[in-house]
């Protein structure tokens, strides 16, 4: 049996008494391995530091190795992971943003005003405007003569004096006797009053504004004067055979813009 001096209180520890110990120690450790899994070598290495530390310390003073054992076995192990994340309760969050502005678009410029239909008058015409300048022939001429009796027309002729074929009649002939009065077709003013070199005879043209005139042909008198304003109805002449003429009639025109058109449409 081994032995040991002797110090204050200690005293000697048998041989198998240590081997016991150690034995007893080593059992510990490797159950508490198992247990654990060994999930750490480093925790292992650890663990087993400490055992032998305890041992030591249990052949200084055997009546604390089990309490040093009891120590080493309960050390926990923290568990592998991330560490917890902590915040203030008191804490605020803002989330910051651009002011966003928003301002009204541009009015759209207004749209042309289209420009007004023509009139319409009745289905399928459609009156245009009159041109400036223009004389409109405007009706209610009256019958230059107090009996009408018409002996050629407005438009082509054989000429009763020379036989020729389409001749253009550019008045209309009426018949009557010589000196049988003859009457203004409208009020207006005398432009002519003589005689017409170009087979018209004794000759009255009256001018009734807005480029309407009446002409007067054949006359056997003239009872008016170039410049005279004359009414409508009133004796301006007598029936003739002057000129280039057949017999006693008056040749009656209608002229608009200095031109000849049918007097038909007008008395």
């Amino acid at each position: 049996m081994l032995s040991q001096p002797k110090h204050g209180r200690r005293r000697a520890i048998p041989a198998s008494e240590t081997i016991r110990d150690r034995r007893r120690a080593a059992a510990v450790a490797e159950s508490f391995l198992r247990s654990r899994g060994q999930k750490l070598g480093a925790a292992a290495a650890v663990t087993g530091m400490i055992a032998l530390t305890a041992l030591s310390a249990a052949q200084a003073d055997p009546g604390k190795t089990a309490e040093a054992l009891e120590g080493a076995v309960s050390t926990e192990i923290p568990a592998a992971g991330p560490p917890a994340l902590t915040a203030d309760p008191g804490a605020g969050i803002a989330f910051s943003r651009p002011e966003v502005g928003s301002a009204p678009a541009p009015k759209p410029a207004p749209a042309p005003k289209p420009a007004p239909a023509p009139e319409v008058q009745s289905a399928g015409t459609v009156q245009a405007p009159a041109a400036t300048g223009t004389a409109a022939p405007a009706a209610g001429l009256q019958a230059p003569l107090a009996s009408v009796n018409v002996s050629s027309r407005f438009g082509p002729r054989v000429n009763p004096l020379t036989g020729a074929a389409g001749e253009m009649h550019t008045g209309i002939d009426l018949t009557g006797a010589c000196t049988t009065a003859v009457f203004a077709a409208g009020a207006g003013t005398v432009t002519e009053a003589g005689w017409h070199q170009y087979g018209g005879g004794n000759r009255i043209v009256v001018d009734h504004g807005n480029g309407l005139k009446t002409t007067y042909n054949h006359l056997a008198s003239i009872g008016v004067s170039v410049g005279q304003a004359v009414a409508k109805g009133a004796q301006i002449a007598g029936v003739g055979t002057t000129g280039n003429s057949t017999g006693c009639h008056l040749h009656f025109e209608v002229m608009v813009n200095g031109k000849t058109v049918n007097p038909d449409a007008f008395i």
